[in-house]
């Protein structure tokens, strides 16, 4: 139902009327002052809508409709003996819960009322977005709020303008803002009918729906599924994808003979339900499926298999994440490093280390819970290449290089297991060193490490392999 702007005057005047007749008066202008900025932007366009604004829907009557005659309207779609009927007064096959779906259109909804009339749930419209705005439904928090309040089981839905998988991604982180905190039982839909869509290919229509419901699996919202009309679902949403979702299907008739599998029907835009002035869409829960899917269960605790780690520059180490408890909703996990030029870390908790230094790999959850590694990067271990008798009573030590060290240390020993002392330390730039005044037959063992400094702090190599010769 369209909420017509009225002048300042006109407004007055009804206000007396009512206060003096001593009736509660709800300005819905007020109630929802955003609403009409929210309708003059609105660019839906599509079998419900045009230019934004609903369009009353023709309902085919259906056989007999005539002779059952006032039975079948007294009854339709109520709930008789246990059993929901039809337009007809017919039993609905399969039907367990009778529900609505509202937004804007339906202006503020006494839920208390609702619930005394007997509706089992609701799909609330959270709203939509349309070139990157996010464009929310002004009832939304309201109806949200209110049904939790009362205890009514509710779902949620979005309308799709989206054309590609960057706007479904964006349009799903778009619903997770939204239901953030919410208590929501009944599955998220995603509402595809835009007539920006009906254009596209089967391929890339389905390709939009795993987009979307991906995202939201991920954030931990598993119950997810698509609204469309049978046309849709016959002829555009036909992608075997759509096979792994729930459908909603919306066929204004008495009754839905969609040929694929359902598990809930929109069966009119025109029905009367207590505390709604307008007309309100109906729905029927088909089958036994479980409406509690939508629990998430939170992360508590994250753990590495490693809090600290040395690694030589150069090389390379994945940690292990455990989560408990096991069985939480979204386990996805975020990986950073305080120091990027020391180690670098993968979506997948693999650690690079890129320079000398220190860096604390971080692993953090959707949900905030941390665990940290300290990493330390050290020069990369180098190697005697030759060692070489000189002179009379010397040997001549030769290394290999390496990079970004700051200084070299060679040490010697007459015995191969222990008695090292550093005979010297070498410069960056020098790669050869002569050892003096050795007594001849003696062997003699060396190994050299380098390091490097980095503030103040000296960081060292490993030592290299030993090599000895005797003089």
């Amino acid at each position: 139902m369209r909420v017509k702007g009225v002048k300042n005057k006109l407004a007055v005047f009804i206000s007396a009327i009512v206060l003096a007749a001593g009736i509660s008066y709800i300005n819905h202008a007020s109630v929802f002052a955003e609403e009409k900025s929210a309708e003059e932007h609105d660019p839906a366009n599509s079998w419900r809508f045009k230019d934004g604004k609903p369009v009353k829907q023709q309902e085919p009557i259906g056989p007999s409709m005539t002779a059952r005659g006032a039975r079948a309207v007294a009854n339709a779609w109520t709930k008789v003996n246990g059993v929901f009927l039809n337009s007809l007064g017919d039993p609905i096959p399969n039907a367990t819960a009778r529900g609505i779906d509202v937004s804007k259109w339906n202006e503020k909804v006494d839920w208390e009322k609702v619930k005394a009339d007997g509706v089992d749930y609701a799909i609330l419209k959270i709203g939509s977005r349309k070139n990157s705005t996010d464009r929310d439904d002004p009832t939304w928090a309201y109806n949200s709020s209110e049904c939790e309040r009362i205890g009514m089981p509710y779902g949620a839905y979005i309308y799709s303008y989206a054309t590609s998988i960057t706007d479904a991604k964006k349009e799903a982180e778009y619903v997770i803002r939204c239901i953030k905190g919410k208590k929501l039982c009944y599955p998220i839909y995603y509402d595809m009918e835009d007539n920006v869509q009906e254009g596209l290919s089967n391929k890339i229509l389905g390709q939009i729906a795993v987009t979307f419901i991906n995202t939201l699996s991920d954030a931990g919202y598993k119950d997810v599924g698509v609204y469309a009309n049978k046309y849709w679902f016959t002829e555009k949403l036909t992608s075997t994808v759509f096979n792994e979702y729930p459908r909603w299907v919306a066929q204004y008739n008495y009754h839905c003979n969609y040929s694929g599998t359902y598990h809930m029907w929109q069966c009119t835009d025109s029905g009367k339900v207590s505390g709604i002035g307008t007309n309100v869409d109906l729905n029927f829960k088909i089958g036994s499926w479980n409406v509690n899917a939508l629990q998430t269960i939170s992360v508590s605790s994250i753990k590495l298999n490693k809090t600290s780690l040395k690694l030589k520059n150069g090389s390379s180490y994945t940690l292990k994440k455990s989560i408990a408890p096991s069985n939480a909703s979204n386990k996805t996990v975020t990986w950073t490093s305080s120091n990027k030029k020391v180690a670098a870390v993968s979506s997948r908790g693999k650690i690079t280390a890129k320079g000398v230094g220190k860096a604390t790999i971080t692993a953090k959850t959707s949900n905030g819970k941390k665990a940290v590694c300290k990493v330390t990067v050290r020069p990369r271990t180098n190697k005697i290449k030759k060692l070489k008798k000189s002179g009379r009573k010397s040997i001549k030590v030769t290394w290999s290089k390496v990079s970004g060290t700051t200084k070299y240390q060679i040490y010697m020993s007459k015995k191969k297991s222990s008695g090292y002392k550093r005979v010297k330390t070498a410069s960056a730039k020098t790669f050869s060193f002569t050892k003096k005044g050795l007594k001849r037959g003696k062997r003699y063992y060396f190994k050299i490490r380098s390091y490097k400094t980095v503030g103040k702090t000296k960081y060292y190599s490993s030592y290299s392999p030993i090599k000895s010769i005797k003089r």
